[in-house]
């Protein structure tokens, strides 16, 4: 009993941390992102000399994006569309649905079978629905109305998403040939350059698996978690050289982000941009990938 409590204090004092540390991000960006880099990786943040891949993404956050109009408008899921059809992508956009201020104005009877809802401020806060009879409106309605209070950009001061003005928006659903989402492809584009490709798959079980190539589709074996799984059978889309055009013409001007893809056989949709991939904090590259993500990012010092 008593060990019990022990570990409730605990848990309690770890979120009144947190909670302390995310609300410093509104007065010291910088000084955030150092716990957090410290907590998350174990090492000092460098913001002087930047070597590490995650160290230079913490540098193009607090310096060249902070505040960046480009940058923000790009982070919002519903802004970001104006500029994929400013760089003469429309194409490739997912049909739009709807666009709402709060979950209340969605009209649930006009929407189709299957959609798929987003809060536009951030990333996981999503509803897929592939079937409108079993969806559980009023808790759809309880998690969007929730997720539309929070500010995105206070755990790992990721700035960009402070500046958005929370909304939800509704896009057709993507139908794929096997499971409930389609494969994700996560273009790394440096200065306009498509560089790596970071495949997701398997999404909807809970257990992604992550393969990552070049640009000319060699398997790098560079994330932690394959490192010692054989090389998988990964068939190259048919349309890489598609991907990677468009990939290069939505990044132009930007010293690194990564463009998410969704592609079902020959077919290109675009999924966002993210500025600050794991909050700048992914601990899942080998030092190999590490360094080879590194070499590529050359910051505007």
């Amino acid at each position: 009993m008593e060990t019990e409590k022990i570990g409730i204090v605990r848990e309690i004092y770890r979120a009144v941390k947190n909670w302390a540390i995310s609300r410093l991000t509104y007065f010291s960006p910088e000084t955030v992102s150092k716990i957090r880099y410290k907590q998350a990786l174990g090492r000092n943040l460098n913001l002087k000399n930047p070597q590490e891949f995650n160290e230079k993404l913490m540098w193009l956050k607090l310096n060249t994006y902070y505040k960046n109009p480009r940058v923000i408008q790009c982070a919002d899921k519903v802004e970001v569309r104006k500029y994929v059809e400013k760089r003469g992508c429309k194409e490739i956009l997912v049909d739009c649905i709807g666009v709402y201020d709060k979950a209340s104005k969605i009209s649930w009877g006009d929407l189709p079978k299957q959609f798929v809802l987003k809060c536009n401020h951030g990333a996981g806060y999503n509803i897929v629905c592939n079937d409108k009879n079993s969806l559980n409106i009023k808790d759809s309605e309880k998690n969007l109305n929730k997720w539309l209070k929070r500010d995105y950009s206070l755990p790992n001061a990721e700035m960009q998403y402070h500046y958005i003005k929370p909304r939800i928006i509704c896009e057709k659903y993507l139908q794929p040939h096997k499971g409930l989402l389609p494969d994700d492809y996560k273009v790394y584009c440096y200065n306009g350059k498509a560089e790596y490709i970071l495949l997701c798959q398997e999404r909807e079980t809970g257990h992604s698996k992550f393969h990552l190539f070049d640009r000319d589709w060699n398997f790098l074996n560079w994330i932690v978690s394959t490192f010692y799984e054989p090389m998988p059978e990964v068939i190259q889309p048919p349309c890489l050289d598609k991907l990677l055009y468009y990939a290069e013409r939505l990044s132009t001007g930007f010293p690194f982000v990564r463009i998410d893809f969704y592609v079902m056989g020959d077919k290109i949709f675009f999924g966002e941009m993210t500025f600050t991939p794991c909050g700048c904090l992914d601990s899942d590259y080998t030092d190999e990938g590490n360094r080879g993500l590194s070499e590529k990012l050359i910051l505007p010092l």
